[in-house]
């Protein structure tokens, strides 16, 4: 296999490749049936005490 052919292959299937990983990414990223799970991860850093209470800790 040449290097040209390669390049060629490279330049082909890497854009396609890149663009099914990121279908994939946005379609969980956006699926309705994750927004829970997905609303419980984002509020589990965050935390109940006032801004003022974790500086005396």
């Amino acid at each position: 296999m040449s290097h040209d052919t390669l390049v060629y292959l490279a330049k082909t299937l890497g854009p396609i490749w890149m663009m099914g990983f990121f279908l994939i990414v946005a379609v969980r990223a956006y699926n309705p049936k994750r927004r829970a799970e997905q609303d419980r991860i984002a509020r589990s850093i965050l935390t109940d005490t006032p801004e003022e209470d974790r500086h005396e800790r």
